[in-house]
C-alpha cells in the first residue's frame, strides 16, 4: 500500500492541474492572464528533495511523458524537462540549506525554467506571436503566484509525509 500511495498522489496532482485550468479559465478574475498550474512539478520537486532522487527522476520522466501525451502535441518536451528540473532541484539543495524559503526559491526557479523553455519551444515550432514582456506579465508571473500559493499550502504535510515514507521504505 505504501508503494501505491505515492503514484496516486502524483496522479491526483496531474488531474488537479487540468481541473484547475478548466475551472478557472472561464473565470473573469484573470482577464487576459494565463494562469498555468504546475502542481505536479511542485510535487515532483519536493519529492526529489525529500525522497529518493533516482526514483523521483523515473516518476518525473513517466509523468512527463503522460503530460506530453495528454496536454501537448510535442512528445518529449515535458518528458525531458520534468526529470531535468528534479535533478537541478536535488543538486541545488546540496548547496542551500533545506527550509521552506530555500525550497520555495527552488520551486520558483524550476517553474520559471520549465515555463521559459516551453515558451521558447512554442516560439520556435509554432511561431507564437508573443513578446517576452507579454509572456512575463500575462503568463509567468501569474503562474508563479498561483503555484507559490499551492506550494505554501502543501509544503508541511507533503514533506512530512515524504520523509515518513522514506523512513519506512528505507527500513524495509
Amino acid at each position: 500500500m505504501k508503494r501505491v500511495l505515492l503514484p496516486l498522489v502524483l496522479i491526483a496532482c496531474f488531474y488537479a492541474e487540468s481541473l484547475f485550468t478548466d475551472f478557472f479559465t472561464t473565470a473573469s478574475l484573470f482577464k487576459d492572464r494565463m494562469v498555468i498550474p504546475h502542481f505536479l512539478l511542485i510535487a515532483l520537486t519536493l519529492m526529489g528533495i525529500y525522497f529518493v532522487r533516482n526514483t523521483t527522476i523515473i516518476y518525473a520522466a513517466l509523468f512527463g511523458l503522460i503530460f506530453d501525451i495528454y496536454f501537448t502535441g510535442i512528445i518529449g518536451a515535458y518528458l525531458f524537462l520534468f526529470p531535468i528540473s528534479v535533478y537541478i532541484a536535488s543538486k541545488m539543495i546540496r548547496i542551500l540549506h533545506i527550509n521552506v524559503l530555500t525550497v520555495g526559491l527552488i520551486v520558483i526557479v524550476n517553474i520559471s525554467l520549465v515555463e521559459s523553455l516551453i515558451f521558447g519551444l512554442n516560439i520556435l515550432l509554432f511561431n507564437v506571436p508573443v513578446t517576452m514582456m507579454e509572456f512575463l506579465e500575462n503568463r509567468l508571473l501569474p503562474s508563479l503566484v498561483l503555484n507559490l500559493i499551492f506550494y505554501f499550502i502543501i509544503f508541511i504535510p507533503y514533506t512530512r509525509w515524504l520523509q515518513h515514507l522514506h523512513k519506512q521504505l528505507s527500513s524495509e
